[in-house]
């Protein structure tokens, strides 16, 4: 299942431990709690994110997405040309479906799926601060924000992402 990553940004271990409690309490579960800080620093009381999530796997695996789109689009488009010079209508009939949903897909990924990619955060990791992912289906993202804003204040809510648990990332 594909869930909304929500990042969020804390200044310290306290409030980082105080954070992971207040998203326990309100019915997150642990394993959806991933913590990341710069190398060196020992999150013995946070949840640990898995190494896929720390390499940004997950823009990786975008990106090869991404790019396999491209090439589905154009390898279409150009069995569709010759398709069309050749008269051939229910060879073009299929390419058109084929650029078709390539387009679209093309578009319901880079337009309606928001992406905060770890790279994102590399300063703020760097100068000590916790950045912390909850793992949340969509209908709970505005509920957790809004719990984290009430509860936290001096959490940094950095961006909405995607995740998918059985894959680790």
């Amino acid at each position: 299942m594909i869930l909304r990553r929500i990042s969020m940004l804390v200044p310290s271990r306290r409030l980082a431990e105080e954070v992971v409690r207040g998203l326990v309490f309100i019915r997150v579960n642990r394993q959806h709690i991933h913590a990341v800080a710069r190398p060196g620093v020992d999150l013995k009381e946070l949840p640990a994110a898995r190494i896929r999530q720390r390499r940004g796997f997950a823009a990786l695996l975008e990106s090869w997405f991404w790019d396999f789109n491209l090439l589905l689009f154009f390898a279409a488009l150009a069995i569709l040309l010759i398709g069309v010079w050749a008269s051939e209508w229910l060879l073009v009939a299929g390419c058109l479906t084929a650029v078709v949903m390539s387009m679209l897909l093309g578009y319901h990924f880079s337009g309606q799926v928001p992406q905060a990619q770890i790279d994102d955060f590399d300063v703020p990791l760097r100068h000590g601060e916790f950045l912390i992912f909850v793992d949340v289906p969509r209908w709970r993202v505005s509920l957790v924000e809004r719990s984290i804003r009430q509860l936290h204040p001096e959490v940094e809510l950095g961006g909405v992402g995607w995740g998918i648990d059985a894959l680790g990332i």
